[in-house]
């Protein structure tokens, strides 16, 4: 346990490097009802480095659109104002959370991959059981697991203890963060979406994802998907941090969440749903790739 945990690591947080001063303005456009496409573009345009990184998103096996996106708000046509926004953010968050030179830390690589391996997942799961529609799928699994980024910026050699705890012990990295830390990366990972203002279904994935009936009635549903997809990308080798031997899918707190909105699912083969997100593969490697070049 470490005294004054909360004041301490949220000074870590107070240290990562700010959001570009353009997120601000995107943010408050993504948390508008007013918000229409010239209103972005004019704001993404001021940024001609993430211009190009949303024109490379679009354009990307990710999306597999037909036609060829040449402008900004030709891409926010296509896709939207909430799912540019979100890539946009994405883009930020994983270039604010990028360690220092010199500055050790967690296999970031591996832990971006099951991010983005989650996100990707996400979106094709709420597709494949018939969730619904949600905006911000992709991102929502991204920035899930961030509170982990937290805490090894805050203490890198007691994280690393915590990680090969879970490898010794079989225990989740959550039990193994509790028991070193008092407090577990979900914790964390609400309080920095918290500091850096993002839309409140951004805080409640970050928060609730290993504890989907703690989220409210308005975003469980979209944290019990991203939750559901964690522990799909885990079991198609996109893990980060401890195993998931014995995990039985449909015993999973978001399945069951998950299963009041589309009793459907009961029947669904889930080991067959695994093997079949292979295909996925393509698309969590052309965004890593897009993510961290």
């Amino acid at each position: 346990m470490i005294d004054n945990f909360r004041e301490k690591v949220e000074e870590t947080i107070n240290f990562l490097p700010p959001l570009p001063s353009v997120m601000t303005d995107l943010i408050e456009a993504l948390n508008s009802e007013d918000a229409d496409f010239r209103t972005l573009g004019q704001i993404i345009s001021r940024d001609p480095s993430m211009a190009m990184d949303v024109l490379k998103i679009a354009n990307s096996a990710f999306y597999g659109l037909q036609n060829k996106v040449t402008s900004i708000e030709q891409a926010v046509r296509m896709l939207g104002i909430s799912e540019i926004a979100s890539l946009c953010i994405s883009c930020s968050t994983t270039a604010s959370l990028k360690a220092p030179k010199g500055v050790e830390t967690l296999d970031l690589r591996r832990f971006w991959r099951h991010s983005v391996a989650t996100g990707v997942i996400a979106k094709i799961v709420c597709s494949q059981l018939n969730l619904g529609r949600w905006d911000s799928l992709y991102l929502s699994g991204l920035i899930h697991d961030v509170g982990a980024v937290v805490l090894d910026r805050f203490r890198h050699d007691v994280y690393q203890e915590i990680l090969d705890l879970t490898s010794k012990e079989n225990i989740s990295v959550l039990e193994a963060e509790e028991r070193v830390m008092g407090a577990s990366h979900d914790t964390v990972g609400g309080w920095l979406m918290t500091k850096w203002r993002l839309p409140q279904v951004f805080v409640e994935v970050a928060s609730y994802h290993h504890s989907v009936t703690r989220a409210s009635d308005e975003y469980r549903t979209v944290v019990a998907i991203v939750s559901l997809a964690d522990t799909f990308a885990r079991l198609t080798q996109h893990s980060f941090d401890g195993n998931m031997n014995g995990v039985i899918v449909s015993e999973t707190e978001a399945f069951k969440v998950l299963e009041k909105k589309n009793p459907g699912m009961k029947d669904v083969d889930m080991v067959k749903l695994v093997w079949d997100l292979d295909s996925a593969n393509e698309e969590i490697e052309t965004m890593e790739k897009l993510l961290h070049p």
